[in-house]
């Protein structure tokens, strides 16, 4: 593709999540820097366990994004959990790559165990699905929970034909820059090696083009004695976390919140 306009990218979504609906939140939400990382605090009022927490890492092609972006998530997750979630405004590509990305998840970790959280759970949706795969290779955590999460970021299991994945075009561009040092071909496939993963709770939707990919991750921790749950939301497309369909958002956070309970 032609080069994409990041700035105007970057600002319409930026456009686009300041003008939802603030959903409402039993508990308290801040903002905070950690060293040089933003992030924001999503502290419920009662806790269902104090010892357990989440830091979240959102969307967004590894180019896009902040702790706006899915701050809607996170407040479902915070108040459905009744958990302490901690979004990271990681680092982004082209200013960063995914190893930079990485680092500051790690960060996010380090925070929220220093605020005394014992059982940490990385939670990432999209792209933040491969910044959590690769922070839980560098930071001990008790689970993983990925939504519809990118996964091979070579693009090679990417169906094309799915009716509703993310962008293949800007995909490509990002994550040659963001993962690949400039090569598509040289970007990591991180289901290659699941070797040290913690125990992983995968949703994606069925019509999501990252559906393949999602399946040959459980699989792979299956085969490696990583214990592993695949939920395959019916006729949902990319993205659907952020969606109208609130029933269907509850019902994954519930189920991914019970995986981590059996597992934490």
């Amino acid at each position: 593709m032609s080069e994409p306009d990041i700035d105007r990218l970057r600002s319409e979504a930026a456009a686009r999540a300041s003008a939802r609906p603030r959903l409402p939140f039993e508990g308290t939400v801040t903002d905070e820097i950690v060293g040089s990382v933003p992030v924001r605090w999503y502290r419920p009022e009662t806790t269902a366990h104090p010892d357990a927490g989440v830091v979240f890492l959102h969307g967004g092609y590894g180019v896009l994004g902040d702790r706006d972006l899915q701050d809607g998530y996170c407040r479902r997750i915070a108040g459905i959990l009744r958990l302490t979630v901690l979004s990271v405004d990681y680092r982004l590509a082209p200013e960063a790559d995914l190893r930079a990305s990485g680092e500051d998840a790690v960060a996010g970790v380090a925070a929220l165990r220093a605020s005394g959280v014992g059982d940490v759970v990385l939670w990432g949706d999209s792209a933040g699905g491969a910044v959590a795969l690769v922070a839980a290779r560098r930071s001990r955590v008790a689970a993983l929970v990925l939504t519809n999460p990118n996964v091979d970021l070579t693009l090679r299991g990417f169906d094309a034909e799915a009716a509703g994945g993310p962008g293949l075009e800007l995909s490509e561009w990002a994550f040659a820059r963001w993962a690949g040092a400039g090569r598509l071909q040289d970007a990591p496939d991180l289901a290659a090696d699941v070797r040290g993963l913690p125990p992983a709770f995968v949703a994606v939707g069925s019509a999501d083009s990252l559906l393949d990919d999602a399946r040959r991750l459980v699989q792979q921790c299956r085969e490696t004695g990583i214990r592993a749950e695949l939920q395959v939301v019916p006729g949902a497309s990319h993205g659907f976390m952020g969606g109208p369909d609130a029933a269907t958002v509850e019902d994954v956070i519930r189920r991914a919140g019970a995986f981590v309970g059996s597992v934490a």
